[in-house]
């Protein structure tokens, strides 16, 4: 993951074939050729990948994770099992609990970066009211010290080299504070939006990026090697929510409302307050996409090999099945099998008949090509 340097996190790793054969980077490929120990693939047990599988639909992170997430979590909780125990893991995960903040009150914004307030603004409640009569002698104090200010513009100013080159220097200096440069991008990286958290050794560790996969392995009760800080702060517990009939499921695999049978379910998140009621997180910032929904639906097609698209959860779907023709030719447990067709035969691509196109062996377009140049009268 991000190319890191493994020997500096673990003493020894453990993956599973599918991570590997997902590796496409050459550098990746080059620096787990050259580490100090080998790295050991394992797979996880069918009845540890079957209670990650069952946990993961839980917290509702199941939908997200794919077969390789899966093993890697289920390879966790194995190796968990082994070299720790079970007895501080959890079998159920739990809901968090919403916390409800005070309003904020208004107070002043002087310190606050990028806010301006004017100081007579700030002070509105003054006792010092200045009346018209005190206005009026500072404005006559004014008219008197125009001329002195006129001269004082007048005048030729005495600059000094030496000044000038200084503060060139000190300019020069200053430039490099505040920028991002190669030598200091990793303290940035770890300071930017992170906690500092303290380091812990553990026995055993994930180490992955994937939010949904931390979520799960934070709510079964393992532990977590993060990487530049990415590692989620709360464990979360996920629902589905039609935001056509506003109803929810705690059933993560629908695909349609079982209220309303529309396919607008989304996921969202959810607590539990003071009072014991449930408490839904919808992301307002994330719109919901109107993309597909401006087209109209295909006419639908009959036929066994038919490919409508589905609609709603109940929809009859076409059974894809060989007719009877086809199994008696491959029916291997027939008396008369070695007389029939052999489910092994090879096809003739080198015969006269072959080459002419007479068994369909070439693309509908390539024929439909070469009918054009043969009816416009285009010589092969």
């Amino acid at each position: 993951i991000k190319n890191v340097q493994l020997q500096e996190i673990a003493e020894n790793c453990y993956t599973c074939e599918e991570v590997l054969n997902e590796i496409r980077d050459n550098k990746q490929l080059k620096r787990l050729a050259v580490l100090p120990y080998n790295l050991i693939t394992l797979q996880p047990d069918a009845e540890d990948l079957a209670h990650v599988t069952a946990f993961s639909k839980k917290t509702g992170d199941f939908a997200v994770l794919s077969l390789t997430d899966l093993k890697v979590i289920a390879l966790t909780y194995k190796l968990e099992k082994e070299h720790v125990g079970t007895d501080h893991l959890k079998a159920e995960p739990t809901i968090s609990k919403t916390v409800f903040s005070k309003p904020a009150e208004f107070t002043s914004n002087t310190n606050v970066a990028g806010f301006y307030t004017e100081k007579s603004e700030l002070n509105v409640d003054s006792d010092n009211e200045e009346t018209d009569e005190e206005l009026s002698a500072k404005l006559v104090e004014l008219d008197t010290t125009e001329g002195k200010d006129e001269e004082i513009i007048l005048n030729p100013v005495d600059e000094d080299e030496n000044d000038n080159e200084d503060e060139v220097e000190d300019d020069e200096e200053d430039d490099d504070e505040g920028w991002i440069t190669p030598s200091n991008i990793n303290k940035v990286k770890r300071n930017y939006g992170t906690d500092f958290l303290e380091e812990i050794p553990t026995v055993v560790a994930c180490i992955t990026t994937d939010f949904s996969m931390q979520n799960v392995i934070k709510q079964m009760g393992m532990n977590i090697a993060a990487l530049d800080g990415r590692v989620i702060k709360h464990a979360r517990t996920f629902i589905l929510r039609c935001y056509a009939c506003y109803k929810t499921t705690t059933n993560i695999a629908k695909v349609f409302c079982p209220n309303c049978g529309h396919k607008t379910l989304k996921r969202v998140a959810v607590s539990v307050d003071e009072n014991g009621q449930q408490v839904i997180h919808i992301n307002a910032r994330k719109q919901i996409t109107a993309k597909y929904k401006n087209q109209s639906i295909p006419k639908p097609t009959g036929g066994k090999h038919s490919c409508n698209p589905i609609l709603f959860e109940d929809q009859p779907l076409p059974q894809q099945r060989i007719s009877a023709k086809a199994r008696a030719k491959t029916n291997a447990l027939s008396d008369d099998y070695i007389a029939g067709y052999s489910p092994f035969v090879m096809r003739d691509v080198d015969s006269k008949s072959a080459m002419l196109r007479t068994s369909g062996n070439l693309k509908q377009m390539m024929r439909n090509l070469e009918y054009d140049n043969h009816r416009r009268g285009y010589k092969k």
